[in-house]
């Protein structure tokens, strides 16, 4: 572990979904409920131009007031259709191998841990409960937490600031291209676990500070 996690690291930040659990979001259906959602309330196919979840999410509520539309208001509408996304997930998802022993090193060496995920808060609070890990996090920032989720690095701030830990002290784990990009937005060192909501060979293109293929790996090879 010592490789990633030194002397110097006082806090590892994970993402939630493809992270500590398998990924089961439906990704494309979700897009395509959503984009139809926009075209309904009034936005132009011009406004709109990514196809990607979280990023339609940023560009709609940051257009919203070109159409007359708040920004709270489009949230609302897009967030309604990833709620049932998640609980969607929630039906399926699995602990990764491996993590909770993970977890429990991690504690034992005095490394303070938190979720920035881009799921919803009561769908997070219930997994996180569900699969006995809500005591061992200090912070959970949500979906439901943040103006803009990942790739936006509010997130990652608003967990730092919550444990008051400085970005060169900390690590964030994820499995996505929005992961690396919200984590170098945040000035972060980045882990990415594959098998998740990216290719391998998608991620190793945004260059991580660090790839592995399971949490049993970090705990065997220091």
């Amino acid at each position: 572990m010592e490789r990633y996690f030194d002397q110097n690291v006082e806090a590892v930040i994970f993402d939630f979904e493809g992270t500590l659990v398998d990924f089961q979001w439906k990704l494309s259906e979700a897009v395509e409920r959503a984009l139809e959602r926009l075209w309904q309330i009034g936005f132009a196919r011009s406004q709109i131009r990514s196809s990607k979840y979280s990023a339609l999410l940023t560009e709609a509520i940051l257009a919203a007031p070109e159409i007359g539309l708040t920004p709270e208001y489009v949230r609302g509408q897009i967030g309604a259709i990833y709620d049932v996304y998640d609980q969607d997930a929630l039906t399926r998802w699995g602990l990764r191998p491996a993590v909770k022993d993970f977890l429990h090193a991690l504690e034992a060496r005095g490394i303070r841990i938190g979720v920035v995920s881009n799921v919803g808060g009561e769908v997070l609070a219930k997994a996180l409960s569900g699969f006995g890990l809500a005591g061992l996090f200090e912070t959970c920032v949500s979906r439901h937490d943040v103006t803009h989720p990942k790739p936006s690095p509010e997130g990652i701030d608003l967990a730092l600031r919550r444990m008051n830990v400085r970005k060169d002290r900390a690590v964030f784990i994820g499995d996505s291209l929005d992961d690396v990009q919200a984590a170098r937005n945040a000035q972060l060192k980045v882990l990415i676990i594959t098998n998740g909501e990216n290719l391998t060979e998608e991620i190793l293109a945004a260059r991580p500070d660090g790839l592995f293929e399971s949490y049993q790996e970090l705990l065997d090879n220091p």
